[in-house]
């Protein structure tokens, strides 16, 4: 069966592919999965979205419709903060789809399924347990992101998260070297050996020659970063200093592994210092590429205070704090669920939503604990980096949005997609733990006695971790369900607001300005509103590209040759 799959030199019989499905199981149960939600978002734009533009797509039709193609508009010294991805699927859309709200939707439904299939992938690498899945399915495939599915302006966020999946999970092979090494060779079997003499520092778990495929890994770590930067706009903020963390402890971690090696008398082929040294130049470039650009741009936020953060603190010294701990909770329960939590209209109390949210923030930290007391980072970075990288969204979500003095703008679920990523490392290190316990392979297994100890639950300390762990994977899954459920509940409201919506904006001539703004849920410029509507209506796009309707459409129809 080896020789017959990877080069496909015969057909294999029923029972290898049996056999290969087996060894597969919990890698196919994963892309079940995968497939299973992207597939239900993909109903969920159907049954509760409309294709219709409001709010942010005035601002953009007005801004680069209707010539998508006009150079002036995308070589501008702020480039970089207008997501110059968006410049070419704007163009796509245009042409194609006659610019489409549900292409922008079904590009954020492929994100968050990249996302997914991602964390699938590196399970696969791991042998988790396809159980393990099941949570991080619910949270990834949650409908506390309804908004920024179905305002599909956030596409290209949805996609750099995806993305962000992508590149840690190539750092972490780089540093498990796992590409770089000869499987059938003697170089692989003496690195084996070594290794054992390596235990007690900070080592790799797979060490060997560098050979086509290591090449090809190394350029793509110093590649992608530059593609991220076309998608991220300002979340390159927290994907940069994620990288930089993590190829600063990639450096440390070759730097003592070299000199437990030396001690040791040990020779081997060590993952180079320069390739991480590379990726932190490469990471640092392009921060400054997007720094220099944002200097440049101007920024308008409606509905921002005046005061500044030490006037609002002064004011209420408990409401940034309680801004911060409330974006946990909204991780865990959507704004539909808080709202109805104990039957239509009756929300549950603030008290309930601060203590969740705490809850969410032990759950970070006990993670983070956990990961550090069995060195689980001599198996992979990979958690760490998706943990991290969440906690920081929650840090830059408060810092940005306490202008608008709402506490309860964490709670939106505009940020979803963001906090997810700090779940979903929650649960991989959770899994990577519960692995690591049970592991019979003893260069998986930590070496310390007191790890060891609590692994095999000799102290109380490690039949305590495993209840945390499972009480906290059990409180993100029902908190999954139960906001998934609420939002369902919702979805023929939804689809009949987008459509009373369509009616407006294709009769957006028989209102008055400021009740056309309300619909549209547009608050600046009245006369932005009308110069989108009028360039969607006389270029027959989105909903004037199936159906004109009053005086305006007639109108139109006249116009257009």
């Amino acid at each position: 069966m080896n020789a017959c799959f990877p080069r496909y030199r015969a057909l294999c019989s029923f029972s290898d592919m049996l056999d290969l499905c087996r060894k597969n199981l919990n890698f196919i149960l994963c892309l079940l999965m995968t497939c299973a939600g992207g597939l239900f978002l993909l109903w969920f734009i159907k049954a509760a979205g409309c294709d219709v533009v409001y709010t942010d797509y005035i601002r953009i039709v007005a801004e680069y419709l209707p010539d998508v193609t006009d150079p002036d508009k995308f070589f501008v010294p702020d480039i970089l903060t207008r997501i110059p991805a968006t410049f070419l699927q704007r163009l796509i859309n245009v042409e194609f789809f006659s610019y489409s709200v549900t292409f922008d939707r079904i590009c954020s439904a492929a994100g968050i399924t990249g996302c997914a299939l991602m964390t699938a992938i590196y399970m696969k690498k791991e042998r988790l347990s396809a159980l393990w899945f099941i949570p991080m399915a619910m949270v990834i495939f949650s409908l506390n992101k309804w908004e920024i599915i179905l305002n599909g302006t956030a596409w290209a966020h949805v996609a750099a998260f995806s993305l962000f999946f992508l590149n840690y999970y190539l750092l972490d092979r780089y540093y498990q070297h796992e590409t770089c090494q000869d499987i059938h060779g003697r170089a692989g079997q003496d690195m084996a050996k070594q290794r054992a003499k390596l235990d007690a520092g900070v080592t790799f778990e797979k060490l060997g020659k560098t050979g086509k495929k290591g090449r090809s890994l190394r350029l793509s770590l110093y590649i992608l970063p530059f593609v991220i930067l076309m998608f991220a706009g300002e979340y390159i903020a927290s994907y940069a200093a994620i990288m930089i963390a993590a190829y600063g402890f990639c450096l440390l971690a070759v730097y003592k592994a070299r000199k437990m090696a030396q001690k040791t008398a040990c020779k081997g082929n060590f993952p180079e210092w320069n390739v991480y040294a590379g990726g932190l130049a490469v990471t640092l470039i392009v921060l400054g590429l997007y720094l220099l650009s944002r200097h440049f741009a101007v920024w308008e936020h409606a509905g921002a205070t005046d005061m500044d953060i030490f006037e609002v603190m002064a004011e209420d010294p408990l409401f940034i704090p309680r801004l911060f701990i409330k974006s946990f909770a909204g991780v865990i329960l959507g704004q539909q669920a808080i709202a109805d939590f104990y039957g239509p209209a009756v929300p549950l109390s603030e008290f309930w939503i601060l203590l969740i949210g705490m809850l969410v923030i032990a759950a970070y930290i006990f993670a983070i604990l956990l990961y550090i007391r069995h060195r689980l980072w001599r198996i992979s970075i990979y958690p760490m980096m998706l943990l991290l990288s969440g906690g920081l969204n929650h840090v830059l979500v408060t810092a940005a949005r306490w202008i608008f003095l709402n506490e309860d703008y964490g709670l939106s679920s505009r940020y979803g997609a963001q906090f997810m990523i700090g779940i979903i490392g929650i649960l991989l290190t959770f899994a990577l733990y519960f692995k690591v316990c049970k592991s019979k392979d003893s260069d998986k297994v930590p070496k310390e006695k007191d790890s060891e100890k609590a692994c095999k639950g000799k102290d109380i300390g490690g039949s305590l971790s495993r209840l945390l762990a499972a009480v906290f994977s059990a409180l993100i899954l029902s908190g999954s369900i139960l906001t998934t459920k609420a939002e369902l509940g919702i979805v023929p409201y939804r689809e009949q607001n987008y459509e009373e919506l369509r009616q407006v904006v294709l009769h957006y001539h028989d209102y008055d300005a400021q009740e056309l703004a309300d619909y549209l849920e547009w608050g600046k410029s009245k006369e932005t509103m009308y110069e989108a509507l009028r360039i969607l209506e006389e270029n027959r796009l989105n909903v004037f590209s199936s159906g004109l309707g009053g005086a305006a459409g007639a109108l139109a129809q006249e116009k257009i040759p």
